[in-house]
């Protein structure tokens, strides 16, 4: 649209005024001292978010508990006095910046195993604290735990807090008739006894903060279980805490349960704004103004503010993509913006691992740190030979460094294997990604393009590089007696349109690559069976857990058949596997067999580059057997970033 005249103007929320209408919606990042103090990762991190102009970054998994458990690690501690000097130099960064900031609160269970295995034979929804066997003691205790973390943050200097009633956390369970079972003034039999854990929580916050701070609650506008509270019942309970709150924020899902977990963090294969238009009928229910969650893009918060519908937007992923997307909006230039793939590396990392943050397309995210020292350079002729989406890349990270890059791809046209990810109409995000690292790459003058140019390594030792990137991808695994058979194709060949395929059809492979094409000829009405050697429960790996189980029910879904535990043996009037359980032979009635068995380097071609130049590095997916599009951008910067 390029038109944000509403997003970008200011607003006020309870005493605190925002610069604009997006904010940084809370996410951990996972940085933090074992012990949960502020370390430089989160000093530097904060300071990108908002030296890019978003006009408040907010701090997720703020952990009240006064006690926790040694497994509790890498959270900040709002119920530690110690950490308290970082935070303050923390909200220091912010304020630098003429930004505000916010903490989100929230407890965590003291007995807490991983959600994947809490949920497999659960009785009731399973929720990070349950309340219906709490005692009166432990929910006073918790208020007072909450209440306590908010009057530290405010000496720290924060601006907002979050009581995060989303997702399954506490303050949200009071109102669910699936996980509260108490029958006292805390039930859910009453809309007054529903919201009253939530009412006192939030009267202690603000006895605490006074009128010093925004309040802002967080909420599901669906749980997405069958018996959750309806849209009414919310909007119900929110008019109870009205009187208490400056702003609601609207989620949904649950990170209790696997098959909901993907829509806290909507993958690609979502349509982006998931809750825009039940955060709307929120809005219209009260009086409190609300911002919204969910893979929002800019023009659809400025449609959504434009209307009156939402009053602001939260983001996470996108500003994470491109901290500078808000800056770039109000200099005119929103084609500028690195678009984020929603392939959900980030969250991956610290919800499953309680990694530190990373991102598939900024490869800087969270690595400022390292990259600080790394000093200047001294400008060098620079050769890339490849134009997927690693050579790219590197061009575009050496230009940056102040060197002078040619390069060199064979085909008459750039991206690589991107062009065939950005294929199925669901992957648009991968294709706007491509169409931008295009774009920057040939608009780039330090960087000359060569295509239909097949280099060799006599082309590079004649001529006067200083440093080749050596980003020539690798090449499909197909195994020997396949080749040959006109009813055998490769999964590239199809994605790409250089093949026309049957109705019926067998993809061999089920992994990333192979789920996709199943899912997007599935939906053009295609009878398509998914084999491979691999557990049916493993099917969709080689990306996030969030976006695995979202592809596996699409599919699902979509009806393609899944069998698991089976390897290809021939392909002749019919594709023959053989059980890998009991070598009994299994057919499957075809009209294709596609291969989608992954990639691997070709290490002739790649070792002939060794000894072309001084200075010689490998990157992308002739460095490496898992061709995906992060390890890709990663390897990439981080050579080009050290030349």
């Amino acid at each position: 649209m390029g038109n944000y005249d509403h997003v970008l103007s200011p607003i006020q929320i309870g005493p605190v005024r925002f610069k604009n209408r997006i904010s940084c919606s809370p996410m951990w990042p996972s940085f933090a001292t074992g012990d949960g103090h502020a370390n430089q990762e989160l000093f530097e991190w904060v300071r990108d978010i908002v030296k890019g102009g978003a006009a408040c970054v907010n701090i997720g998994c703020g952990c009240v508990n006064r006690d926790l458990p040694p497994f509790v690690t890498h959270l900040i501690r709002l119920a530690e006095e110690g950490t308290v000097n970082e935070l303050m130099t923390l909200t220091d960064v912010a304020h630098m910046y003429n930004a505000r900031i916010g903490m989100e609160l929230f407890a965590i269970n003291m007995n807490a195993g991983s959600f994947a295995d809490r949920d497999k034979d659960a009785k009731k929804v399973v929720v990070e604290l349950d309340p219906t066997d709490m005692t009166k003691d432990e929910i006073h205790a918790y208020i007072e735990d909450f209440a306590n973390g908010a009057e530290r943050a405010m000496r720290c200097g924060f601006d907002s807090l979050i009581v995060h009633g989303a997702h399954g956390q506490l303050p949200g369970c009071f109102l669910s008739k699936l996980i509260n079972g108490r029958t006292d003034e805390y039930s859910c039999e009453t809309i007054e006894n529903a919201s009253r854990f939530s009412r006192e929580l939030l009267a202690a916050i603000r006895e605490k903060v006074g009128n010093s701070m925004a309040i802002e609650y967080r909420i599901n506008c669906s749980d997405m279980i069958p018996g959750s509270p309806t849209i009414e019942e919310t909007i119900a309970f929110l008019k109870q805490i009205e009187p208490y709150i400056d702003l609601v924020h609207v989620s949904r899902g649950m990170h209790s349960m696997q098959d909901l977990v993907p829509y806290t963090d909507p993958p690609i294969y979502y349509p982006h704004g998931i809750n825009l238009d039940l955060a709307a009928e929120i809005r219209a229910g009260i009086d409190t103004p609300v911002t919204c969650v969910g893979g929002v893009t800019l023009d659809q918060a400025e449609e959504y503010i434009a209307a009156g519908k939402i009053d602001m937007v939260s983001m996470a992923r996108g500003l994470l993509a491109d901290p500078f997307m808000v800056k770039n909006a109000m200099r005119g230039c929103p084609e500028k913006t690195r678009p984020c793939v929603r392939c959900n590396q980030c969250i991956n990392r610290t919800h499953y691992y309680l990694a530190p943050i990373r991102c598939s397309v900024n490869a800087e995210l969270g690595m400022g740190t390292l990259y600080m020292n790394v000093g200047p350079a001294e400008p060098k002729k620079v050769a890339v030979i490849g134009g997927g989406a690693s050579g790219l890349e590197a061009a575009r990270t050496a230009s940056k460094r102040g060197h002078t890059v040619t390069l060199f791809e064979k085909n008459d046209y750039l991206g690589g294997v991107l062009n065939m990810a950005a294929g199925p109409d669901f992957k648009a995000d991968i294709k706007r990604y491509l169409e931008w690292s295009i774009r920057t790459a040939e608009e780039d003058p330090n960087i000359t393009i060569l295509k239909n140019v097949e280099v060799t390594p006599e082309t590079i030792r004649a001529s006067d590089f200083d440093a080749v990137i050596v980003a020539i991808g690798s090449k499909p695994i197909i195994p020997g007696f396949t080749q040959g058979n006109p009813k055998i194709v490769w999964v590239g060949d199809v994605e790409m349109g250089r093949v026309e395929v049957g109705q019926d059809l067998v993809i061999v492979g089920a992994g990333l690559t192979g789920c996709e094409s199943a899912l997007a000829l599935s939906r053009e009405g295609k009878n398509v069976t998914l084999v491979d050697m691999i557990p049916e429960e493993n099917f969709g790996r080689g990306g996030a857990m969030f976006n695995q189980i979202a592809m596996k029910n699409l599919l699902k879904d979509s009806n393609v058949r899944f069998r698991g535990g089976m390897k290809l043996v021939t392909v002749e009037d019919e594709a023959v596997f053989e059980d890998a359980n009991t070598g009994e032979k299994v057919t499957f009635p075809c009209d294709q067999v596609i291969l989608s068995l992954g990639v691997r380097p070709d290490a002739e071609l790649v070792e002939s580059f060794a000894d072309v130049c001084p200075e010689v590095v490998w990157i992308g997916d002739c460095n490496t057997r898992v061709g995906t599009l992060y390890n890709a951008v990663h390897t990439a910067h981080e050579a080009a970033a050290v030349l």
